[in-house]
């Protein structure tokens, strides 16, 4: 997916995308993998030269921490010219994937981007060690992020919970105790979702999920006292990284404030706290629908969006335990028909949306996940109140 600048969301959510995406390219970089990284680092200078400088509150971005990550956006755009020769032999052969062909499109628009970030630096009065730096692919916003972060001393009180051990998880290849089990639809729901549990609507390839057997069993003993009240619950996936695919080890569940159809989570800060912390990727939420059947809402298609556009892999798990046809549902905004929709779309609260360019559905149950009983869970309750 191609960000753009989108001013609804604070600088500071694109400064949590920089975060995120300069994680995953130290995986990549750490277990060999120079295809992922190359674009993981392509869609990065994009983002530093096109769509942050774009965001009316760039202005006020301290130039003090640009000076300081020069060296570190230097090192960045060295790495991407090592790769370039690489990356363009195997598009040149015969051996290139569909999934490299759609990431050769990243690669266009990254090539003319990069051609106007020069005229566009000289017009804002950027010298041109700045103009390096900017144009190069950059780590500034993820580099600012984390300082932060660690600079506002944030004092977490959290409870712990640890499925099946806190020892097991998916980094330190725990002992296989099941089987991985591929989520389908359930049949009602088949012929209707056919071309979306397919994916035609999602052609751009997003990497395997992997979800601890134990989460939504847990989450839902956590929402207990909500869901017999008729109040909603909301939690937030976080992720480890390994050989292109997520796993999903910790359930983080915010302060948050809760009616019979919407759920909204507090203290932003907090999670970002954990999320950095553990290292983790946020892939996406999972909330209950006490009293209704399993759908995404107009809200949790906008929340979803949030998502999505910081990371394309991640899930909106919805639990609705009084649906006779369906308890559950895994789902994702359909790309690029839902992801145009929500991006166009400027409404608050609940209303409706209208239909796609393409005539896929708004949003896809997800075909790229799996149940996995082997992974480690840990809950990580921030709650006030929690016992």
């Amino acid at each position: 997916m191609v960000l753009s600048v989108d001013d609804r969301f604070p600088l500071s959510f694109y400064f949590r995308i920089a975060q995120q995406s300069v994680k995953q390219a130290k995986v990549y970089r750490e277990e060999g993998n120079l295809w992922d990284l190359y674009f993981t680092l392509v869609q990065y200078s994009r983002l530093l030269s096109e769509v942050i400088p774009q965001h009316r509150g760039f202005s006020t971005y301290s130039s003090k921490d640009k000076v300081y990550h020069k060296k570190i956006l230097q090192e960045f755009n060295q790495e991407l010219k090592k790769l370039e020769p690489l990356v363009a032999a195997v598009m040149d052969s015969d051996f290139a994937s569909q999934e490299w062909k759609e990431k050769d499109e990243v690669f266009v628009s990254y090539s003319k981007g990069k051609a106007k970030c020069q005229s566009k630096s000289k017009a804002e009065g950027i010298s041109a060690i700045g103009e390096d730096a900017i144009c190069s692919m950059s780590q500034t916003p993820y580099s600012a992020a984390l300082t932060a972060s660690r600079g506002c001393n944030i004092s977490v009180q959290i409870v712990r919970q640890y499925f099946p051990s806190p020892v097991l998880s998916c980094i330190e290849s725990p002992p296989i105790v099941g089987h991985v089990s591929h989520v389908t639809i359930p049949e009602p729901k088949k012929e209707l979702l056919e071309s979306s549990c397919k994916e035609s609507s999602t052609s751009r390839v997003v990497q395997d999920l992997h979800i601890s057997a134990r989460l939504m069993e847990e989450f839902m003993q956590l929402a207990r006292t909500n869901t017999e009240n008729n109040l909603e619950t909301c939690g937030i996936l976080g992720a480890f990284l390994k050989n292109r695919t997520f796993y999903v080890t910790t359930l983080i569940v915010p302060k948050q404030e809760s009616s019979s159809n919407s759920c909204q989570a507090l203290n932003e800060e907090e999670i970002y706290a954990v999320q950095d912390q553990q290292s983790l990727f946020s892939v996406g939420w999972i909330h209950t629908h006490p009293s209704q059947t399993c759908f995404l809402s107009s809200i949790d298609l906008h929340t979803q969006y949030s998502y999505q556009v910081m990371l394309p892999e991640a899930v909106a798990i919805v639990m609705a335990p009084t649906d006779p046809a369906r308890n559950y549902g895994i789902f994702r905004l359909s790309y690029p028909g839902g992801i145009n929709v929500l991006k166009e779309c400027q409404e608050r609260g609940f209303h409706p949306h209208g239909e796609t360019a393409d005539g896929s559905p708004i949003y896809d149950t997800c075909s790229s996940v799996y149940i996995n009983p082997n992974l480690r869970l840990e809950i990580i309750d921030l709650r006030s109140g929690s016992p």
